[in-house]
């Protein structure tokens, strides 16, 4: 059984025996060189929080820093979790989807973004973002940096703001970690993707052999749960929405 907190710990635990260093987003990004053997690890928190702060607490445990970035809609946004994982070590940052709440009015768009990454910075400094896919949107959430500069909010953007020619970018978008016709926009710039890698398994065995060097891996934690009800209900949720994005994806294709 695949998605569990065992299978992310096996992940970890290959890369550490390994010889990897983990390192948040923007920890990484402040070395003035790369790390000759580094992994940032980052969660995109869309649901269930409750599952990220089990997930820091496993990597707390095993001396692994990383990044969640948290959504500020209901299903994501609870202080007390927010505020116990920056406690634990963790990067806290802003999951934007601005420009999709705003319906693409740009004054509305920057005026949401302003506000909520300031709601955010009252529990935790923020010092990167990294936008929600919103799939059913039709324009990226990126868009927003058409027309303003996220600079002038004192963030770098975990995609738009750094070279990842180089490096291979791992993601459970679509419950695989290889490439996923459900995948519509939860990509790393020129990031390479390791098509034979899809499963947990896969992903330990390849940071086991330390194939190469610089890697991110995207976790989203709501994927993620103990055997029994809460995993069947996740799976079944994810294969619908899988079929879901495969069908607009294809729709898209044709217009």
């Amino acid at each position: 059984m695949d998605f569990t907190l065992e299978k992310y710990e096996k992940i970890l635990r290959a890369g550490l025996d390994a010889g990897y260093r983990s390192f948040p987003v923007s920890d990484w990004h402040d070395l003035k060189e790369p790390e000759r053997r580094g992994i940032m690890v980052r969660h995109d928190v869309d649901r269930r929080p409750e599952n990220a702060l089990a997930m820091a607490r496993l990597e707390n445990g095993l001396g692994v820093r990383s990044t969640y970035y948290f959504r500020i809609l209901p299903c994501a946004f609870h202080p007390d979790i927010i505020t116990e994982i920056g406690r634990l070590g963790h990067e806290i940052g802003y999951h934007y989807e601005d420009w999709h709440l705003a319906k693409a009015d740009r004054q509305k768009a920057i005026a949401l973004f302003a506000d909520h990454l300031a709601r955010i910075r009252t529990l935790a400094p923020v010092r990167s973002i990294a936008m929600h896919g919103s799939p059913l949107a039709r324009e990226n959430n990126m868009t927003i940096w058409e027309h303003f500069a996220f600079a002038d909010h004192g963030v770098n953007d975990a995609i738009l703001s750094f070279d990842y020619r180089g490096y291979v970018f791992f993601t459970d978008s679509g419950r695989t970690f290889g490439v996923s016709g459900a995948n519509l926009r939860d990509y790393l710039g020129d990031a390479e993707v390791i098509e034979s890698v899809r499963s947990s398994d896969d992903l330990a065995a390849w940071l086991s052999r330390r194939p190469r060097e610089q890697i991110q891996i995207n976790v989203h934690p709501e994927r993620w749960n103990p055997p029994g009800m809460s995993w069947f209900r996740q799976w079944g949720t994810d294969m619908a929405a899988n079929a879901a994005k495969r069908a607009l994806k294809l729709a898209r294709a044709r217009r």
